[in-house]
């Protein structure tokens, strides 16, 4: 007996009893209890985000970057923000119905803005309107694909990566094709742009200007990036082989400005540092149009007051004055509005004042979110020295065209598509709508002249948008005729410079109207009366 102990054989009266069932059953609810009880506690808060930013339901397609919601979306959700509600509904609509009279294979395709960042202001929404119209024109008549639109937010620029995330996200969908928007002229845009071309997605930019942003770093245009911060991309190139933009770069909006004002400003208009693209890429080129050493007053972007402090300096020369004003137009209202002041006040000596802007000087045709800007805005275009034409703003298109002319025979049908989807033709007039159609519509123009019954490839849909070279390969925008050059930039005719009127003489026009400058023609009068 002894050696069978030794041997490790326990006698059955000693050994312990086995227990009941139910007691692992307990143990694992337990367990299980504990469990679950640390994970929740651990993700309560990233799941709340994730059912927050998402209409209450937990999913990943949108999470919160600080403050706000960025992601993806292709039904009703609009990030929880409602001026983008109505368009949002729109393309959810738009995106059910696309097969109902398209027989061919079905594409989707990328839409990339920024809803928030405070230099796009509510002119964001007028963008995405564009690429819902041009959604609808791509699935009416002439149909070959359906087309779905997946739109992403990329929210403020710098929210810790927030709008890469975004890109990496959408380059991620087999299913999307295409991307239409991409965002500004800033550092993020250029990464955003590198990511989708790395997924070999050609991507159509609506809205960015800024010199570097073109497959070749601008380099046809001899830029200077000296002014710029030192930790860019963009003087290299982005999007290389993928990339295309149908707004005019800053390169031949400058060289426009110089044809139809050729007098040497006696001021720019420059804000502090080098961190915004848009501005730190066209000033050398302002200082090749006119002559170096053009005398620079500076503004502190991120502090308001200064641009008044700036209106009151270029207010002590007793001449006709022509300011370059070479800023974001977030700020251009305030500076109208501080040169209105000087006058009223008698603290101006100027006789007259021409401000000469670059594209962001459509913003002013836009009503905005902030009440401040707005405030400012319509007190600068109802001015007494706007009115009666002592202050005056020319600035270039942004878009080939912002109304019918013989340049452009599809307006026509653009407005008409605009008005039909619900959308107020007001938003037409700031140009973002235009060039986002347009982006859209050559992203289209490409599915079109794919066959049918095949399934559409991102590398076909690149090498045909490469191909729109020539007049007689054009996409027919609603802003005219887009064609492109070796580096991606929109070829072609330079843009127009236009003089902003008062508001409330549009003839008729239901924004804010100008009127074009002719080379070597006197600026003309505004049409008085509305």
């Amino acid at each position: 007996m002894e050696s069978r102990y030794w041997a490790g054989i326990v006698p059955k009266r000693h050994r312990p009893m086995p227990r009941p069932w139910t007691d692992w059953v307990r143990l694992g609810v337990v367990v299980i209890l504990v469990v679950g009880a640390s994970i929740g506690i651990a993700a309560r808060e990233p799941l709340r985000r994730l059912a927050t930013c998402n209409d209450g339901w937990p999913s990943t397609a949108a999470w919160s970057a600080g403050d706000e919601c960025v992601g993806l979306s292709e039904g009703p959700y609009a990030f929880g923000l409602p001026a983008f509600e109505h368009v949002m509904r729109v393309i959810d609509e738009q995106n059910r119905a696309a097969a109902d009279g398209c027989p061919g294979t079905p594409v989707t395709v990328g839409v990339l803005l920024t809803m928030t960042d405070q230099l796009a202001g509510s002119r964001a929404v007028h963008e995405l309107e564009g690429m819902a119209v041009g959604q609808r024109r791509a699935n009416d008549t002439g149909c070959v694909h359906p087309m779905r639109l997946v739109v992403g937010n990329l929210g403020d620029y710098g929210r810790d990566g927030a709008a890469t995330a975004v890109a990496r996200k959408l380059a991620e969908r087999g299913d999307v094709v295409a991307v239409a928007g991409v965002g500004l002229s800033d550092q993020t845009t250029a990464e955003v742009a590198d990511l989708l071309a790395a997924a070999k997605i050609p991507m159509v930019s609506d809205l960015v200007t800024a010199e570097g942003f073109d497959q070749a770093g601008s380099a046809g245009d001899d830029p200077d990036f000296t002014r710029c911060d030192k930790d860019i991309t963009y003087p290299q190139g982005v999007g290389k082989d993928y990339y295309y933009r149908v707004a005019f770069r800053v390169a031949v909006q400058v060289r426009a400005l110089g044809t139809v004002a050729p007098a040497r400003p006696d001021f720019i208009m420059v804000p502090t540092g080098g961190s915004d693209p848009y501005t730190c890429t066209t000033l050398p080129f302002l200082h090749r149009q006119y002559g170096n050493d053009l005398l620079e007053v500076k503004f502190d972007a991120e502090e308001p007051t200064t641009v008044a402090q700036t209106a009151r300096r270029v207010c002590a020369t007793a001449k006709d004055v022509t300011i370059a004003y070479l800023a974001r137009g977030r700020d251009l209202g305030r500076l109208l509005y501080s040169l209105d002041e000087a006058y009223t006040n008698g603290q101006c000596a100027a006789t007259s004042l021409t401000v000469l802007s670059t594209s962001d000087g459509n913003r002013l045709r836009t009503v905005e979110f902030d009440p401040t800007l707005e405030d400012l805005r319509s007190k600068a275009l109802r001015s007494p020295s706007f009115t009666g034409g002592r202050v005056r703003l020319l600035f270039t298109r942004v878009a080939g065209a912002d109304g019918p002319d013989q340049g452009n025979p599809q307006w026509a049908a653009f407005e008409e598509a605009y008005a039909a989807a619900g959308f107020d033709p007001a938003h037409i007039g700031d140009g973002w709508a235009v060039n986002a159609y347009d982006a859209l519509s050559t992203v289209v123009a490409a599915v079109r002249a794919l066959p049918a019954a095949s399934t559409v490839q991102r590398s076909q849909v690149n090498i045909t948008i490469g191909g729109f070279t020539s007049p007689e390969l054009a996409v027919a925008g609603a802003g005219g005729p887009i064609v492109f050059d070796n580096s991606g930039n929109r070829a072609g005719p330079d843009p127009a410079v236009v003089r902003l009127c008062p508001a409330g003489s549009s003839g008729g026009r239901p924004y804010v109207p100008t009127v074009e400058v002719k080379p070597g023609e006197p600026t003309p009068e505004c049409v008085r009366g509305s």
